[in-house]
């Protein structure tokens, strides 16, 4: 897709929005949207050029858009954005920038830029406070361009199908990796986080998945740190009576990752543990009916919900991190819409095309319990793209 072509789409998510404009501003890449949406190489080499210095383009609801830049660049930004129908207005001295943007914004009353009032979601709070101040001082209300964001992240086929590929390969190492531990169990013999961890890594890399870190496979109360990573001076070998926590993520190179969260149990679990995994199976599966039904629009509408439940259950102080994250590329967390009421207010709408992570998790101390799925949004509600476990594994021991 061209840069043109990109423009032209930002335009149409403007028109919708109801909004006067959108004002896209980048300053070496601190704002990272911009370049992102837009095709531009975030301020990198790009089509023979190097930006330097700081940039708008304001993006009306109708009209031509126009781009701000310093007139050293103005060669640069013809090999940027070839075949834009915009006008151009270029400055050097500050008085100038300001001139300009008087000039483009005037008539427009409510516009666009990456802010996030009070920092509630700060994934998108990426345009500096002074220069909020200076846009303003044009006359102008400037409000988030969050959900203007999330429609240049939305999933296509293609997406789709190299996540399924992904999620088959996560799978296949989960499956893996508790068959391992089992089997060592079983045979009375030592089995360390660091081998499971290897397990899941090799089958990963074999399968041509990606990821940015190890998978967490974590025993007893290391499974209460909800980022454990493995030290040698922690490595656990599991023993009969812990839990066992295996969390892991891959995808596809440049296509959206999967990542879930499996649990189980060394011999026959206590009637604590299995009253904390019915807290959050509970927690896991009213999320998704809220998400399937559309019973909500908003990720933080989500997270509540859940957390509510896991609270008058008794495991409110227990639950510390947020319900969910969305998915990416790179890295499993992406940059739209959270499930989130404790971290961040996240107003964010889910919108179809948009995938998130369900994994409600209480960590009482002596063990932890987490259940992770991938949730689709579509037009008629949300898609389970994973398997959902049913019950902990019981590892080490025979049961029906």
């Amino acid at each position: 897709m061209t840069e043109a072509t990109q423009l032209r789409r930002v335009q149409a998510v403007v028109a919708d929005s109801g909004l006067d404009g959108w004002l896209l501003y980048d300053f070496r890449g601190l704002n990272p949207f911009p370049a992102q949406i837009l095709g531009l190489g975030g301020g990198l080499p790009h089509g023979g050029s190097m930006l330097t210095r700081r940039w708008f383009l304001y993006v009306p609801a109708e009209g031509h858009p126009t781009l701000i830049h310093h007139r050293i660049e103005a060669g640069g930004w013809v090999a940027l954005l070839p075949g834009a129908d915009i006008e151009r207005l270029v400055f050097g001295a500050h008085q100038e920038l300001d001139a300009a943007l008087n000039v483009t914004l005037a008539g427009a009353r409510t516009i666009a830029m990456e802010i996030s009032p009070r920092g509630d979601v700060p994934y998108v709070s990426t345009v500096d406070a002074g220069t909020v101040e200076r846009v303003r001082e044009c006359g102008v209300e400037v409000v988030s361009s969050a959900d203007l964001l999330q429609h240049f992240f939305l999933w296509d086929e293609e997406d789709y199908r190299a996540h399924l590929r992904a999620v088959k390969a996560l799978m296949q190492a989960k499956d893996a990796a508790f068959l391992l531990i089992d089997e060592r169990l079983k045979a009375g013999e030592p089995v360390r986080e660091s081998e499971v961890q290897d397990v899941i890594v090799g089958q990963l890399a074999d399968a041509g998945l990606v990821t940015d870190h190890p998978a967490i496979v974590a025993f007893g109360s290391h499974a209460s740190d909800g980022h454990y990573t493995i030290r040698p001076e922690t490595d656990r070998a599991l023993e009969m009576g812990m839990c066992v926590l295996v969390d892991l993520w891959a995808g596809v190179p440049g296509r959206p990752m999967g990542d879930v969260t499996w649990v189980g149990f060394a011999g026959n679990p206590t009637a604590e543990y299995l009253r904390a995994w019915e807290c959050v199976r509970d927690a896991r599966d009213l999320a998704l009916d809220l998400l399937k039904t559309g019973a909500v629009s908003q990720g933080w509408e989500v997270d509540r919900a859940a957390r509510d439940l896991i609270a008058a259950r008794g495991y409110g102080e227990a639950f510390r991190h947020r319900l969910g994250h969305s998915l990416g590329r790179e890295h499993p967390h992406g940059p739209t819409v959270n499930l989130d009421d404790l971290e961040t207010h996240d107003t964010r709408r889910l919108l179809p095309g948009l995938a998130v992570t369900v994994e409600p998790g209480v960590y009482p101390g002596p063990f932890g319990i987490r259940s992770e799925v991938n949730v689709l949004i579509a037009e008629d509600g949300a898609l389970v793209t994973t398997p959902v476990q049913s019950e902990p594994y019981r590892l080490g021991i025979a049961w029906a």
